[in-house]
């Protein structure tokens, strides 16, 4: 795998993540994010299970608090 510029990161293809997931799992469990690229682009993250559970909640709370905040413009875009 190859380090980005945070100890905490890593970047590889997709293709390579192909052939050592259980590197890319251990990785992640371990704390470090894994960026997945696609022709040197990046395409998608490996991370760590606690902070993928703080993000969904995070958007579930951000998500209540604009429903909460903009009912009518809710209601508009159901129409």
């Amino acid at each position: 795998m190859t380090a980005l510029h945070d100890s905490d990161a890593w970047e590889l293809p997709v293709s390579e993540a192909r052939d050592k997931l259980a590197e890319v799992v251990a990785a992640a469990e371990s704390g470090k994010v894994v960026h997945l690229t696609r022709h040197g682009h990046r395409v998608a993250a490996v991370v760590p299970q606690a902070m993928a559970e703080t993000a969904d909640r995070q958007v579930r709370e951000l998500s209540r608090r604009f429903a909460s905040d903009h009912p009518a413009l809710l209601d508009k875009l159901a129409e």
